[in-house]
């Protein structure tokens, strides 16, 4: 079967600029890990755990909404790297900011610095979701479907080795007491800058291919309708937004597993360092099997066995009330394992089973829908004030046990994938 893309001349610098990215902006993410240390840091400012699951929202939200109108405006551009580039340089002068507010406002009234605080992550995550439609979309031109599953497995891995680094040094600098709140959590934050600026420029550095676009600009509401109407005439996308959809419950404890630990099961702030650790190595060693699993196999198994672990993650939290707040490394653990499939068995099986034309609208279709799920961590937030962590860690796990029966129903695509 011809390719639907012919082999880019550059692929090897581009591997390379996608692999110095990958690593170095996992290991500037891992300095302000959103599931463990940034909710640590909010809770100084707020007690009420619903306000700390709006900011975890915010993460999600703000790439959520431009995601539709982006594909729009691209799917008739050969070229799409000028609006990833401009987006991605938003995204670090956001966390720049954040560091600096953090480092220089420590007298700041409350109210001021948690307005400040949505601001800024609104803005990182909404640059976030601009430059995922370009970003996804030139990974797909640029390697072909056999090589995919090593260029994202091997980002995750070794960023995953750079990151274990990080983790301990959030916990030297959480647990240094010559480092006051909030200046321990600013150099953090200004650590994460540093290494995800650096990531950029690399990325900035990626020469992007051309690859099939609509020949004419398509007006939006005929774009929104024909987008929409995927989801009837496409099943297997169907299937594998509903598995996305049921997957997305695992938002809603997972800002509330470190902060169970500390507030329920005696765990001590700087012990947040092991668990990021404990997460990074989790996506490591799981990475030697997701990244040749999805070369070799296909990614709808990826997507099983991602799904059949997300199920594990509220199991062991709820087991942790006997066991010990040392079990919630083991949850971590397969967050990081579970995290780590779907970075490479979801988005790898959506660009197999796109039609090149169509990529900016499947891959907007499955950020907006999947995105909708930001209410997670405040349903999450709503139901630990409200009724206890447990019952919110119960919820989670039913929905990933429906994400299970769901991923079975995904059709195997690797002829279709190996073409594109």
């Amino acid at each position: 079967m011809k390719s639907e893309t012919p082999r880019p001349p550059h692929i090897r610098f581009n591997f390379a600029m996608g692999l110095i990215h990958g690593i170095l902006f996992q290991t500037g993410m891992a300095f302000s890990a959103p599931m463990s240390v940034l909710p640590v840091f909010l809770s100084h400012f707020t007690g009420s755990l619903t306000m700390i699951g709006v900011f975890s929202a915010l993460m999600n939200v703000g790439g959520v909404l431009p995601q539709l109108f982006v594909a729009h405006r691209l799917e008739s551009k050969p070229r799409k790297k000028p609006v990833l580039v401009v987006a991605i340089w938003v995204r670090a002068a956001a966390w720049a900011i954040l560091g600096l507010l953090t480092y220089f406002c420590v007298e700041c009234n409350t109210l001021i610095i948690l307005v400040a605080l949505l601001v800024l992550l609104f803005t990182f995550s909404f640059a976030g979701g601009v430059a995922g439609i370009p970003f996804t979309d030139i990974w797909g031109k640029a390697l072909p479907a056999m090589l995919r599953g090593r260029f994202f497995g091997y980002r995750q891995l070794f960023g995953g080795l750079m990151a274990i680094g990080a983790g301990y040094v959030v916990k030297q600098i959480l647990g240094d007491p010559s480092l006051s709140f909030p200046r321990n959590y600013a150099f953090l934050f200004l650590l994460s800058f540093v290494f995800i600026a650096v990531s950029y420029i690399a990325l900035s550095s990626v020469r992007e291919p051309e690859g099939e676009v609509h020949a004419q600009p398509r007006r939006l509401s005929v774009f929104l309708k024909q987008s929409v109407r995927i989801l009837w005439e496409d099943r297997n996308f169907g299937w594998f937004m509903l598995t996305q959809l049921a997957m997305g419950f695992s938002a809603l404890a997972m800002p509330f597993y470190v902060l169970y630990g500390k507030d329920k099961l005696g765990m001590a702030a700087e012990q947040v360092g092991i668990l990021v650790g404990a997460q990074i190595a989790g996506a490591i060693v799981s990475n030697l099997i997701w990244a040749p699993l999805s070369d070799r196999v296909g990614n709808r198994i990826v997507c099983i066995l991602t799904a059949a672990t997300a199920v594990m993650i509220p199991l062991s939290a709820l087991l942790s009330s006997t066991v010990g707040w040392t079990l919630l490394i083991v949850v971590f653990v397969l967050i990081g394992v579970s995290t780590s499939g779907a970075g490479i068995g979801f988005t790898n099986y959506l660009l197999e089973i796109a039609p090149g034309p169509l990529r900016p609208a499947y891959i907007a279709l499955r950020g907006t829908l999947a995105g909708g799920m930001f209410v997670m961590p405040i349903l999450g937030g709503l139901i630990v004030d409200v009724y206890s962590y447990p019952a919110a860690f119960v919820v989670s796990l039913i929905a990933l046990l429906m994400a299970v029966g769901f991923s079975f129903k995904l059709k195997p695509v690797r002829s279709v994938g190996a073409s594109r």
